[in-house]
């Protein structure tokens, strides 16, 4: 026996079965009614409502296309700080290439036999890193104290 309904041989139909034509008057009165309470129950946004989303919307793009501008300057602010800087330190490195030997020197003279005593602390080679050095820390001290301090 043949479980499709519609490659039965034709016959007369028992009174329980309903045809497909009445099958699908049932099922499209019934998407109808769907349709109709759908229609009258839905409520479209207020105007005050669709006004507010337009003026977010707007708002939103134009803070992107401002945005944009911005970022492209960042970003050519950080290549020329790097390019500034890579020239800075070539130039400050073809400028101490040949002013290390005094490294070696202060090394062989506290190397010597009279010791740290040896060093001459008037020299610019040892004053002027010297120099730096502890205003760094006076710097550093001052900026740690004004970060950590609560007002």
């Amino acid at each position: 026996m043949n479980a499709n309904p519609r490659n039965r041989p034709s016959r007369a139909e028992p009174a329980g079965e309903l045809s497909d034509a009445q099958i699908e008057a049932i099922v499209a009165g019934a998407i109808a009614a769907e349709a109709s309470a759908a229609r009258s129950e839905a409520a479209p946004p207020s105007s005050a409502i669709v006004w507010w989303r337009a003026q977010m919307r707007a708002r939103q793009e134009a803070a992107k296309a401002a945005d944009r501008p911005v970022t492209i300057v960042h970003a050519l602010a950080i290549a020329s700080s790097a390019g500034l800087l890579l020239s800075v330190v070539g130039t400050a490195v073809a400028g101490m290439k040949g002013s290390l030997a005094w490294l070696s020197g202060l090394y062989a003279s506290a190397a010597g036999p009279n010791g740290v005593a040896s060093i001459d602390f008037t020299s610019r080679w040892f004053a002027l890193p010297m120099t730096a050095m502890v205003v760094s820390l006076l710097i550093a001290s001052v900026a740690a104290y004004v970060v950590l301090t609560d007002d």
